[in-house]
């Protein structure tokens, strides 16, 4: 009779280890796959900021234009006067 009951006892115990060391590595690999998820935020973050930057970048024209447009039509400079050309001698004298 103490044999079947400490046998009863062993399994007891030996599932509640078997137990927690399943829960341990569960717990485990949910970290693991806290921190990848983390990662892969921060990867997402990353490249949409190098994604804008490379835009920002890469259309410089665009971003010029886009300048121009907030800041407005720029006043137009006073125009100098045309340049009337002068009556000049002619180098050769007509013979006469």
């Amino acid at each position: 009779m103490f044999f079947r009951f400490g046998v009863g006892l062993l399994l007891v115990v030996l599932t509640s280890l078997v137990g927690t060391a399943l829960e341990k590595r569960t717990l485990e690999l949910k970290r693991a796959v806290s921190g990848q998820h983390y990662r892969l935020e921060r990867l997402k973050n990353m490249r949409a900021s190098k994604r804008l930057q490379a835009q920002q970048l890469g259309a410089p024209n665009r971003l010029v234009e886009n300048a121009d447009a907030l800041t407005g039509p720029e006043p137009a400079a006073a125009a100098p006067p045309p340049v009337v050309p002068t009556k000049r001698k002619s180098r050769n004298k007509p013979q006469r």
